[in-house]
């Protein structure tokens, strides 16, 4: 899982470093107003399907995107190159984002499970270890104290039978 969310975050950080430079250069040409005015005119929104599954005892998201819009309006070439990568772009942020929290998820369970298991180390197992060494005294003491019964009386009807 480490390292599929790596190579997610390589490739977004490979495609926003590719990407980058065109929006730079469209802010300097037209204006951040000029261009945050036609993202305002995409009406529709970007749709995710969110689900979950079991991963080691984890619930682990999952994500998919169903649609993503497309501009109908004609942009400047720097914008328009933006927009004909933004699905691959969305869908690079959303696997990121399902790989990190499934990771921070299976974190969470293995610093649980280390709590117990520490728990189980130094409280649970050296009482029960403590708990083994008592009875086991006791059952070897029971013991010879039942062999000395024995013993005592075959003694007992040894001394019977000579009288």
């Amino acid at each position: 899982m480490l390292r599929k969310a790596y190579d997610a975050r390589q490739r977004l950080n490979a495609l926003l470093n590719e990407l980058y430079p065109m929006y730079s250069n469209a802010v300097a040409l037209y204006g951040l107003e000029a261009l945050n005015e036609g993202a305002k005119t995409i009406a529709e929104q970007v749709e995710v399907i969110a689900g979950t599954r079991n991963v080691m005892g984890v619930v682990a998201p999952i994500l998919e995107t169903s649609k993503v819009p497309r501009s109908t309006l004609a942009l400047p070439l720097e914008v328009s190159e933006i927009q004909a990568r933004r699905k691959e772009i969305i869908e690079a942020i959303i696997a990121v984002a399902e790989y990190e929290k499934e990771l921070i998820r299976i974190g969470q369970e293995v610093l649980r499970l280390r709590r117990i298991v520490s728990m189980l180390e130094k409280v649970l197992i050296p009482r029960l270890e403590n708990t083994i060494r008592y009875l086991t005294m006791k059952f070897d003491e029971m013991e010879r104290e039942e062999k000395v019964r024995k013993m005592k009386v075959k003694e007992l009807l040894a001394r019977r039978e000579q009288v």
